[in-house]
């Protein structure tokens, strides 16, 4: 895993310098989104912008609400159920790679990074962690915004609860780590509506990919036993 996110970081930082073609990316994006009627940014954006309150719960949202969300989440998985821990492992790794391959070839800039259609960076704004605290240096990539996997991967903790335990108050959890980081991506200026959508598309493939995967190439003691006595 660590050797999959220093790839996964150096990947990102390769294509830093490709800002023209990035703010080009984002306009289309933004015309694609006035036409399907999903250009949404400007309206939950604005809507926080009025209350410090709203701009430090978007916020922390979108910077603890990922990495280390998703690291408690993982060790959780580790202890409770090495299954899930194992689709989970697998989900993040396909995702990453197919993230790699889309912020190398399709750079996009943010919202954020657009201040004359009245985007602010609010993680800048009230000195909050902001994106690039969680990269140094050559792992920074202000244009890695499609797809997000700041919501595909929240998708993939709460799908990861989800199938870890029944209790209702552990699914209401894994309902709302992905709806309120979809929320925040697009509050903060981060990401585009659809690079949101494409998180969860991208990550939900990933997922069941690592089921099938999972399947194919697990077996537990008993059905080994089984299929020896067979």
């Amino acid at each position: 895993m660590a050797a999959a996110a220093l790839i996964y970081y150096l990947v990102r930082g390769a294509v830093s310098d490709r800002a023209d073609e990035a703010f080009q990316r984002a306009r289309a994006i933004l015309d694609l989104e006035q036409r399907l009627r999903l250009d949404w940014e400007a309206a939950i954006h604005d809507t926080i912008l009025h209350s410090d309150a709203l701009i430090d719960l978007a916020n922390g949202t979108y910077f603890w609400g990922h990495m280390p969300l998703l690291i408690v989440v993982a060790l959780w998985l580790w202890r409770a159920d090495r299954a899930s821990w194992r689709i989970f492992r697998t989900a993040l790794l396909v995702s990453a790679a197919i993230g790699m391959i889309s912020y190398y070839l399709f750079p996009t800039a943010p919202p954020r990074l657009m201040p004359e259609l009245g985007y602010i960076d609010t993680l800048a704004a009230r000195s909050a962690p902001a994106y690039q605290a969680q990269e140094v240096g050559l792992f920074v990539n202000p244009y890695a915004a499609l797809p997000s996997l700041h919501v595909g991967w929240a998708l993939l903790a709460g799908l990861a609860l989800w199938r870890t335990s029944q209790h209702h108050w552990t699914r209401l959890l894994a309902l709302a780590i992905p709806l309120s980081q979809s929320w925040a991506v697009v509050a903060t200026a981060n990401h585009w509506t659809i690079d949101a959508f494409a998180g969860i598309a991208i990550c939900t493939l990933a997922w069941l990919f690592a089921l099938l995967f999972s399947r194919l190439t697990f077996r537990s003691p008993i059905q080994m036993q089984r299929n020896q006595q067979c």
